[in-house]
């Protein structure tokens, strides 16, 4: 069997929800070279694929063509095309392994392989920063280490996958895209179909750390306090300052993370001077000539900028050591002639009258008998200062103490208001949301639709060939239900969605109705820290059933649960 009259089929390398992946050989060339060839489903309701998407493909493979032209460690594009309704992608392909297998075949690697391959990968990743292209699909099977140079190489973009999953909506004439990703290795904010660059920094770090460790996101605990990731005891003789770099990079929030994939690279840089040069992945396209020629190398001039920088240093400390003389001359000049000023002048006539040394002293402990007197504008003049005799200041001052005795045979002390306490009543709690049933996984279709009656709405889901059966909360929206049928009819997704108007006891009721009642401690603690808001989502294990957790854009928690 011939594709495009050109391309036969020689092996199946992958099958997975956006299509098949087959290796070929081109019979058009003389040395049938081998390609990967990609066939793309579009999900489409239409049973003709529209033509906006037709275009959104045909601009996305322009863009791989571009990126795999001035980039070796990017599969080249070969061709593209479309066919009864599916689109091809024809790419280099790429004699090696992916790091999941070398992992399976070679254990745990160690601190020095593992930094070795990032700074093989951060370069690549910000080249394509600097196109404003995310990945969104990084892990240890979608990087190959090429067995001509060992360098790895990034394969399957997500960005492709995006082009064929967007739905049209007819009801507002918009479109509507899936999340692209794998979950454990995808942030939260790509997850919410809010990717940044930072979200393939995060995917890196977990697959860094799967290679450190073995064990996937998924295997991994949290910190119910912090929502970290707890990772470094399944490793051994880990380098410290590599721990802090994969710390850094697997953050929850973007904004903790690093800013980009250079700043990354530099801090790995730091903490291993064994490699003070990294080689950098684009390389010269064959149709145009870059001004990055070659192999581009980060060099070392630490030495050089370290003389010119220290000459700059001594003459900034020169000139303001000279300024500091300056200001100090001057301050002191002008001291001494403000203090020399007033013996110049002339004493005035006017008597001054010194009190005794008694009343120089300040009262820092007042006896009970003794207060302060305050004398307005509107009271007698007190010790002018111009006072002519002893006389006329003995008699002021008596005046003084005649006041003040008044004032304070006049005082008359406020009752104070008693404190009134209002105990109010704590009003009855609402009624529970989850008084409603909730069906686990493994029910039939008929037994769910028994129970709670005709769904609000159902729809197909064309990408897991499923049925999608939603139940909502008309009256009070506090609890909002779905569940996902396979085509024998049994159900095998149920999530419940939950309005922030309930508690946590009754969240954690409907978790124990999700799960059977084989809830545990662990998974409680992960509901709680998201209902605290500590981590906005997180994953759990349950026998057979895989689950998560997560706060959604309308602040409603969304617990989904699966075979």
């Amino acid at each position: 069997m011939l594709l495009n009259d050109r391309y036969r089929i020689l092996d199946t390398l992958g099958r997975g929800g956006f299509g098949e992946t087959y290796l070929v050989e081109d019979r058009h060339l003389p040395s049938k070279r081998k390609c990967v060839l990609k066939q793309l489903n579009p999900i489409v309701e239409q049973s003709e694929t529209p033509s906006w998407m037709k275009e959104r493909f045909q601009r996305e493979a322009a863009i791989l063509e571009e990126l795999g032209d001035e980039s070796k460690q990017i599969p080249r594009l070969y061709a593209y095309f479309a066919e009864e309704g599916k689109f091809y992608l024809v790419q280099e392909w790429i004699e090696g392994e992916t790091l999941a297998q070398k992992h399976q075949r070679q254990g745990n690697l160690n601190s020095q392989q593992v930094q070795a391959i990032l700074a093989q990968l951060l370069p690549v990743l910000d080249f394509l920063h600097q196109r404003q292209i995310i990945h969104r699909d990084l892990k240890p099977e979608n990087i190959i280490l090429r067995q001509s140079d060992r360098l790895p190489v990034l394969i399957d973009f997500g960005a492709v996958k995006e082009a064929m999953s967007t739905q049209a909506n007819h009801s507002n004439n918009s479109s509507l895209s899936i999340s692209i990703g794998t979950p454990g290795y995808m942030a939260s904010e790509q997850a919410a179909g809010r990717p940044a660059y930072s979200s393939d920094l995060y995917s890196l770090g977990l697959t860094a750390i799967f290679l450190l460790t073995g064990k996937s996101p998924q295997d991994l605990e949290t910190d119910p306090e912090t929502g970290e990731i707890i990772w470094q005891e399944y490793a051994k003789n880990l380098d410290p300052k590599l721990v802090l770099v994969l710390d850094k990079a697997i953050q929850f929030h973007p904004r903790d993370r690093f800013n980009s994939a250079a700043a990354m690279l530099s801090a790995l840089d730091n903490r291993q001077k064994s490699h003070p040069t990294v080689q950098v992945a684009p390389a010269v396209s064959h149709r145009e000539q870059h001004s990055y020629a070659g192999t581009v190398h980060y060099e070392n001039h630490t030495e050089q900028s370290r003389t010119g920088s220290n000459r700059l240093v001594k003459i900034f400390l020169f000139l303001l050591t000279l300024a500091g003389l300056g200001i100090g001359t001057f301050a002191v000049g002008f001291t001494l002639i403000a203090n020399l000023l007033p013996s110049f002048q002339k004493s005035s006539p006017q008597a001054q009258v010194e009190p005794d040394d008694s009343s120089r002293r300040p009262i820092l402990f007042p006896s009970r008998n003794e207060e302060k007197i305050e004398i307005s504008e509107e009271e007698p003049e007190v010790l002018e200062d111009n006072a002519k005799t002893e006389s006329e200041i003995k008699e002021r001052k008596i005046e003084i103490e005649k006041i003040a005795k008044a004032r304070k045979e006049e005082s008359i002390e406020q009752p104070k208001t008693p404190d009134v306490f209002v105990q109010t009543q704590p009003n009855p709690e609402s009624p529970s949301a989850t008084d409603k049933p909730i069906l686990t996984t493994g029910v039939s279709e008929a037994q769910l639709v028994s129970t709670l009656g005709k769904p609000t709405s159902q729809r197909t889901d064309f990408r897991e060939n499923s049925k999608v059966l939603e139940y909502r909360d008309s009256e009070t929206d506090k609890l909002n239900s779905r569940y996902k049928a396979n085509t024998s009819g049994k159900i095998y997704y149920t999530e419940v969605i939950l309005d922030s108007s309930n508690s946590l006891g009754q969240m954690q009721t409907a978790l124990d109705q999700l799960l059977g009642n084989n809830n545990s401690a662990s998974i409680k603690d992960k509901l709680r820290a998201v209902y605290n808001r500590t981590w906005q989502s997180s994953f759990f294990k349950v026998g057979n059933l895989e689950g998560k957790i997560e706060r959604d854009s309308k602040d409603r928690i969304s617990i989904s649960v699966q075979e």
